[in-house]
This record gives C-alpha cells, structure tokens and sequence, in this order.
C-alpha cells in the first residue's frame, strides 16, 4: 500500500503552479499528508526575478496569501540555486513521498532554449513525481467536443 504522508508542491509563482497546488491539497486531504510548497530563487541566473533570498520570500508569501486558500494547510520554503537541483534535494532531505510539479507546455524552441525544470526533476529524482499540466493548457489540449467525438461520450 503507498502512503503519502509526506508532499512537496513547487512553484515558479506563476499561476501555471496553481494546478499542482490543486492536486497536492486533494491528495493531502485524502492521506492527512503534511504538504511542503517549494519556491526555489535562482539569484545567480541572468533572468532572476529576486535580487535576494529576502525578496523571494517576500514574493512567496505574497503568492500564498493571494492565490492559495487559508484552509489548505501547508509549509512555505523558499531556497536558492538551480531549481531542478535544489527540489530534488529538499525532497531528500525531507523524505518527502511524492513531488508534484506543473509543467508550463512549453515545446518545440521555446523548451529546447528555455529547458524544463519539470523534466528535469523527473529525471534527477528518486522521489515519484506528479507532473499537471496548467488548467489553461489542459482546456487547449482536450475540449468536450473532441470527447465527444473521440469517445463517443456525451459531456453534461
């Protein structure tokens, strides 16, 4: 039987992050799991949005008291370095059983240029991980009309 007792949800502080912070309190909620949300601030990179530790933890906690529900119990961190390395890590450390990351969809030049840390993640760690695709990108992919067709369902 898996027990996920323990989850790490990360996020860039986007809105694209809100997804996997949808599906690790659901999951939390089924297990009664301590839930863990990571930002991680790469200060040294040319594109850093914060100057300082300081700074992004002052954006994490403004993201959390703007977008996430004062019901959804959880622990904000807030870490600096690449990000891919540094969630693998605290996962580590934390024994954490499941990571949960959102993907942006990004494809073609743009993921080549750009990277995914998502993918990463999934690759470096020896932790499951949950990937979710953002609500916006989902409803792009699969409309009810092609369930419709594709499945011969009818959606309500």
């Amino acid at each position: 039987m898996v027990y996920l007792r323990t989850l790490l949800v990360t996020t860039d502080l986007s809105q694209h992050s809100l997804a996997a912070i949808e599906y690790a309190s659901s999951t939390g909620l089924l297990y009664g799991s301590k839930i863990f949300l990571l930002y991680v601030a790469d200060v040294d990179s040319k594109g850093a949005h914060h100057r300082s530790e300081q700074e992004a933890r002052q954006a994490m906690n403004e993201f959390v008291e703007k977008y996430i529900s004062p019901e959804i119990r959880l622990t904000s961190v807030v870490r600096t370095g690449s990000p891919a390395d540094e969630v693998r890590r605290f996962a580590e450390e934390t024994e954490v059983d499941l990571i949960v990351i959102a993907t942006h969809g990004r494809t073609g030049l743009k993921h080549m240029v750009l990277g995914s840390v998502a993918e990463k993640v999934v690759r470096l760690s020896s932790v499951p991980v949950l990937t979710v695709k953002p609500h916006a990108m989902r409803e792009k992919i699969l409309k009810n009309e092609d369930i419709e067709s594709e499945l011969h369902l009818r959606t309500i």
